[in-house]
């Protein structure tokens, strides 16, 4: 009879937990997988800020902004304008990347890829 305060207090703690867990930094130097031919980092800083690169083929792009996160989500803001059609920096205005474990993830149009902590 002593085992059912024991499992009770063991199921109780599960929540927070979890909940703890979803509170991680996310901040970090994270890379892009998952997308063909394509390449890109990401790096989230403390204070809100973003630097990202990416290239894919003969085209390339740097953006730097801000992120903040909101309902389970990361969005990017970036204050990089492109340059030219080739500019692929455009790709960070507004990217919204869902929070999965151990994956941020984004559709670029092609089917879902992941940036992954380094």
């Amino acid at each position: 009879m002593e085992l059912k305060p024991l499992l009770f207090a063991a199921l109780m703690s599960l929540p927070v937990t979890q909940a703890s867990a979803d509170t991680l930094p996310l901040d970090g130097h994270y890379y892009l997988t998952g997308a063909m031919e394509m390449g890109a980092e990401l790096l989230l800083r403390k204070d809100g800020t973003f630097d990202a690169g990416v290239a894919y083929g003969s085209a390339d792009g740097f953006a730097k902004g801000t992120w903040q996160v909101e309902n389970n989500t990361v969005t990017l803001k970036s204050e990089t304008k492109a340059a030219s059609n080739s500019d692929l920096s455009a790709l960070f205005q507004d990217l919204q990347l869902a929070i999965e474990p151990n994956c941020l993830a984004v559709d670029f149009g092609n089917g879902k890829a992941c940036f992954r902590r380094q």
